[in-house]
This record gives structure tokens, sequence and C-alpha cells, in this order.
């Protein structure tokens, strides 16, 4: 489903220089939708992406600033409100991840990795939800990974799982807080993706190139695309979920884990 209705909104992508959150960003321009990009570190690579979406006629903010940081995170959103002067949409893809058995994980670690997949969503959330109030508006939609709807950890991940499964929560709990006040809160919870032009792998056990014995253990036995989660993202930020909050959807052909 494409995403009918977003032309005029404002779209705000976290982590969006990049890989899922660049393909969100593209998507929701193509939209007509008024788009804010941001990267923590690549500011070339975020501006070679702005200058892409206004040469095909797209309206972008381009803003560098690490989201697991409260005070940046705030500019971030004060920026995207004096340019535009609202914020409709937000979708949080900022995320971190890992492989190392929790034995091995020091503190320094864990907290990073919670920082990027956890922190950085309650900030952006906690930001933006006064400025949705005020519109009596808004959407959010938040990345998480399959199985993180069910608290299905996966070993060598025990700080990305525990992070993404928290992020399912704070979606469930945002959603019911704000349901009077036209705001919305969902999930997408990618599984295994193979790469695209200009997207790279969501979150997720696999390299770019994904091996046969994971497709293998996807139900339809093959890896997804970005452009499967962008199709998710949409639906949520339209029209067509208005009726929709508090939701989870596994982009995963079938696979729970």
């Amino acid at each position: 489903m494409k995403g009918e209705g977003l032309r005029g909104r404002v779209f705000l992508v976290t982590g969006s220089g990049r890989g899922l959150g660049a393909a969100i960003a593209r998507a929701a321009a193509a939209e007509g939708a008024r788009v804010v990009l941001n990267c923590r570190r690549d500011a070339e690579r975020l501006e070679a992406l702005a200058r892409e979406l206004s040469a095909a006629g797209g309206e972008v903010l381009a803003v560098r600033a690490d989201v697991t940081d409260f005070e940046q995170a705030h500019q971030l959103v004060e920026r995207t409100v004096a340019r535009w002067g609202r914020l409709d949409v937000l979708v949080n893809t900022v995320g971190g991840l890992r492989w190392k058995a929790l034995a091995d994980l020091d503190p320094a670690e864990w907290r990073r990795l919670v920082a990027s997949n956890l922190d950085s969503v309650y900030h952006m959330c906690r930001l933006a939800v006064p400025r949705m109030r005020e519109q009596r508006f808004g959407r959010i939609v938040n990345l998480a990974a399959v199985g993180a709807a069910h608290t299905q950890g996966e070993p060598q991940m025990a700080a990305y799982s525990a992070a993404k499964a928290a992020v399912v929560a704070l979606s469930r709990a945002l959603a019911l807080e704000e349901a009077r006040c036209g705001i919305t809160v969902n999930v997408v919870s990618p599984g295994l993706l193979d790469d695209e032009p200009g997207a790279a792998a969501a979150p997720g056990p696999a390299p770019a190139a994904v091996p046969k014995a994971l497709e293998d253990r996807v139900p339809v036995g093959h890896a997804g695309h970005a452009s499967d989660v962008v199709r998710a993202v949409l639906f949520f930020a339209s029209p067509a979920a208005e009726f929709v909050t508090g939701q989870v959807i596994e982009v995963a052909g079938g696979a729970r884990s």
C-alpha cells in the first residue's frame, strides 16, 4: 500500500542517512511529504541524500544529531518545528547491534546498545508528543525486530533483544496514553532482509549477502527487501491506518525469530 494522504505532512525519520531510514525517507518524499533527514555522524552522506530528494522536487531538511542524547534530540525536533511549524509523522529507525554473549558484554557496551535501540525512541517520542497533542494529530512508527513482540531473545543479542522488546512495550503503552489526542503509535518489526540499492539490510543476524541457510529459516523461503518494510511504515502513517494503534506488524515472511 502506498502512503496516500502524506502530501504536505512533516515526516521526520531518525537514522535516515542510510539503510532502512533512507529508504523510508525516499518513499515519504515521493508521496509528497516534507521530509526531515537525520543521522549522527555522516553529514556528507546526509547532505547527498538531501540533494537527491530536493532535485526530485522534495521539500527536505537535513539535521545531524545524535538522538541518544536528549538535548540533541530536542534540537532536532525544534529545528523541524521552526522550519514547518509542525511535526506530523515520526519514524524511529535508529538502532545498533553487536554479536556478543551477555557474559562478555561490558557495562559500557550494554549502555550503548540500550541507548541506541531504546533511549533514542524514548527521547524522540517524549519530544514529539507535546507537539502532536497541540495539533490533535500525530503518527509515530517505531522499528523493533522480529520476535520482539513475543519477548523472544536471540543468543548473543541479549541487549538488542531486550531493548527491542522494550520498544514494543513502550509503543503499546504510549498508544493507550495518547489515543484520545489523535496520536497513533505502532511498530514495524523487520525480519531477514536482503540489500536493495540505497538501502542496507535491516538490523539482524544477516550480513549484506544473505546466506541460503538463513533464508531457509524463513517460512516463505527467501529474505525480504527494504521496500517491504517501507510499505508497512507508510501504511501506519497513512489515513488507511487512522483506526489502528498499539499494533505490531512483523515484516518477516512468517518468521518469529
